[in-house]
Formats: C-alpha cells, sequence, structure tokens
C-alpha cells in the first residue's frame, strides 16, 4: 500500500541541520550514509506506513530510527492515504524538548 509523503517544515529543517552537522564535522562518507540510510526510512514509511512503532508521548505518531543517533518522526493519515513527516530527531538532545 503506497501512501503520499509529505515533508513538514520541521522535518525539511532538522533533515538539513543533521546534513550540515554531518559535513562540518564528519566524513562525506558519513553524510552519504545518512542520505542513503534516510531514502531507504522514508520509502519503507510510503510501503508500508505502520511499519514502525508507536511514539511514547503520542499514539498518532510513529517513529522510525534512521541510525543510533536519529530517529524520525512521522503521522499517518490512513483516510488520506499520506504521510507527513514530522522531525529528524537527535536522539542526543534533552527528551524534554521532544513534541512527540
Amino acid at each position: 500500500m503506497a501512501v503520499t509523503v509529505y515533508w513538514s517544515d520541521e522535518a525539511k529543517k532538522t533533515y538539513a541541520a543533521n546534513i550540515a552537522y554531518l559535513q562540518n564535522d564528519w566524513t562525506a562518507n558519513e553524510v552519504k550514509k545518512f542520505i542513503l540510510r534516510s531514502e531507504y526510512v522514508v520509502m519503507n514509511i510510503e510501503d508500508n506506513p505502520k511499519l514502525y512503532s508507536v511514539s511514547n508521548k503520542n499514539k498518532k505518531i510513529r517513529k522510525a530510527t534512521v541510525n543510533k543517533q536519529i530517529t524520525l518522526f512521522y503521522q499517518y493519515y490512513p483516510l488520506k492515504k499520506m504521510v507527513v513527516l514530522l522531525s529528524f530527531w537527535n536522539n542526543y538532545q534533552d527528551n524534554k524538548r521532544l513534541k512527540y
């Protein structure tokens, strides 16, 4: 069941921020791995939006592990057959700031 995937402004911003961090502090190979892994996770969500687990804070939100450091939060709207990517959360941030 393929759904349409939309990127929220926050998802775009946090994705770009993670790439910028990797570009500044890591190698081009790490940047490439993050991009490819992110694309893979988004494709999985597109094909099976219920694949990943429900968030602990909000049962309407799901979370997908991109890598050890990053979790992608998204919301699935089954009637509209769409998914909205919400945020690429860095797991080393203070969880108190996490909305999802």
